[in-house]
């Protein structure tokens, strides 16, 4: 039998899109995947699903796989005729034992390749907006390791080290304060700024910033564990300039993406939420809506010949612009080129049968069609609200920490925390600034807003400094946001921050999808306000006071607005 091939494979820092071209077209490819702790499973997800994976971690403190153990497994996998790919993380030739590895399937003649990979030396600190070269402030870099195999005996120049512009230490967690005392006793000053990145590019990122005298006491308060990162040297301050950089990097939270291992957050609603839009499109094809859309139509038209209520059938319509099979032109509509070709019941190649026979397997659309010819009605509150309230806070769990990396809040002294989904904003803000004082409210719970004053104001009788409204949308009536709205600008302090967490429309014509049949089915079910876009809620905002509006969208169909009182 032929050997294998062995692939030493540097993972990079640990998101699967900062992997090399190369190495996530081999992980597709090969037989054995072995891996270690550092490794985030939506890169192993990138492994065949009949790829063989074998985790050989070694934890700090423990060692539950030798490394000898690992390589005589490397070249058993090999010697079986299969191809291996070694995945470590960073770069396998820095600090990572890939030389070792080597050396021994080239001692045993196992064929073997080395694929390069983006090391978490230069990763960490580009993550935390840190440039470890800079023209003003750096003119090299030192990289060591803060974590050497024997405690008595050091490698290290101290003296040499103290000397550099920039110093980063990897697996230096433990040590931090060990490698701050050796570089102030050789003359490294106290004052010198210092960070700990904490598992850059993964889920639970964190960046301490601190000095070199007081780096330890940091690390140890905000619990740092590895993998973590040290940077030491001027360009720390770098940070406070460039620190908050739009990364586009995509994973779990942030939308679809070939890297990833299932269905991201948004494509998880968007199949819950398929069954309106398989209504949606059985509605729409019963209704001969399609026939009536080859040629640009103005809503009001569209809804007097098909004798339905205006709004409803907006909805409805934008559920099918968001399934891309209409689009919409200044408030008029016509059928996309998959529409006419399969939808219309003229179209040679019409397709309206089929679909109608199957949508009808997946579910009747009467409460739909009821709604589109009687129109919304005022908002429904059940008498068990529960499920509304746990959506609500599964979503603010899901969504606090990218909605908190976008806000100040730290000098914003007390936090009104509105709506459903409250108290998990509450939570990530206790952690994230522990000086912040939160106060929760829920004006949406029971049977309805009523004519009560909803906003409590500030204990303190000067306004709060921030009003974080989370999940209006699904428990308001018509008119209910615009008081809400007014009742915050009311209740802030000046300068203070207005926040907004919730499914908005874009300002384009074509909303995500699972925000068109989230709101489609809200209307049907409990009726409501209108979805407000972000236009809308721009121009409400700017009549209430408020400046320097900002936008984000997040995911499963939310976005974030926050913006200042004047």
């Amino acid at each position: 039998m032929q050997p294998g091939k062995v692939y030493i494979v540097g993972a990079g820092p640990g998101h699967p899109e900062l992997l090399t071209i190369k190495a996530a077209e081999l992980l597709k490819a090969v037989d054995v995947v072995i891996y270690d702790r550092l490794i985030q499973e939506e890169v192993l997800a990138l492994a065949k699903p009949s790829a063989e994976r074998l985790y050989m971690g070694k934890p700090v403190g423990r060692h539950d796989s030798g490394q000898d153990e690992i390589n005589e497994l490397m070249v058993r996998k090999a010697r079986e005729g299969k191809s291996v790919a070694r995945l470590k993380g960073g770069d396998p030739f820095l600090f990572g034992r890939g030389g070792e590895e080597a050396e021994y399937l080239a001692e045993h003649g196992v064929p073997f390749e080395v694929i390069p990979g983006v090391s978490s030396a230069l990763a960490a600190p580009l993550c935390a907006g840190i440039a470890v070269t800079h023209r003003e402030a750096s003119s090299c870099v030192s990289i060591a390791t803060g974590h050497e195999a024997r405690e008595d005996v050091s490698h290290l120049d101290w003296p040499a080290l103290a000397r550099m512009d920039t110093l980063v230490f990897l697996m230096g967690v433990k040590n931090a304060g060990k490698i701050a005392a050796k570089l102030m006793e050789n003359g490294k000053s106290p004052d010198t700024p210092a960070a700990m990145i904490q598992q850059a590019f993964w889920h639970d990122e964190n960046v301490v910033v601190a000095t070199l005298a007081t780096i330890e006491e940091a690390v140890e308060k905000a619990q740092v564990k590895p993998p973590a990162t040290l940077v030491v040297g001027p360009v720390v301050n770098l940070r406070e300039r460039i620190g908050f950089s739009q990364r586009e990097l995509r994973r779990r939270a942030d939308g679809s993406s070939r890297f990833e291992p299932a269905p991201p957050p948004d494509q998880l609603i968007r199949l819950a939420l398929a069954g309106m839009g398989s209504q949606a499109l059985g509605f729409a094809l019963e209704a001969g809506l399609f026939n009536r859309l080859e040629e640009v139509t103005p809503l009001d038209s569209l809804a007097a010949d098909l004798g339905l209520e205006f709004e409803a059938l907006e909805d409805i319509l934008q559920a099918l612009v968001g399934m891309g099979l209409v689009e919409k032109r200044n408030g008029a509509y016509r059928n996309l080129d998959i529409a006419s070709r399969y939808l219309c019941e003229a179209s040679p190649q019409s397709l309206c049968p089929a679909l109608l026979y199957f949508s009808k397997q997946s579910g009747s659309w009467a409460g739909l069609a009821r709604y589109a010819a009687e129109g919304r009605r005022d908002f429904l509150a059940p008498g068990n609200d529960t499920p509304l309230q746990s959506m609500s806070e599964s979503l603010a769990r899901f969504a606090a920490p990218a909605v908190l990396d976008k806000l100040s809040l730290a000098e914003a002294g007390t936090v009104l925390l509105l709506g459903s989904g409250a108290n998990s904003f509450g939570g990530a803000i206790a952690e994230r600034w522990p000086s912040v004082t939160t106060q929760v409210v829920n004006p949406f719970a029971g049977t309805g807003l009523g004519i009560r004053r909803l906003l409590p104001k500030a204990p303190s009788g000067e306004g709060w400094g921030a009003v974080v409204l989370s999940a209006m949308l699904a428990s308001c009536d018509r008119g209910q946001v615009q008081r809400i709205l007014e009742e915050a600008a009311e209740i802030l302090k000046p300068q203070g921050t207005i926040v907004l967490y919730d499914a908005f429309l874009p300002i384009s014509a074509l909303p995500p999808l699972e925000v068109a049949l989230g709101t489609l089915a809200r209307h049907v079910w409990r009726g409501g306000c209108r979805t407000w876009s972000i236009g809308r809620l721009q121009d409400a905002l700017v009549q209430l006071g408020f400046q320097d509006m900002r936008m984000e969208t997040l995911p499963a169909g939310t976005v974030l607005v926050w913006a200042q009182k004047s």
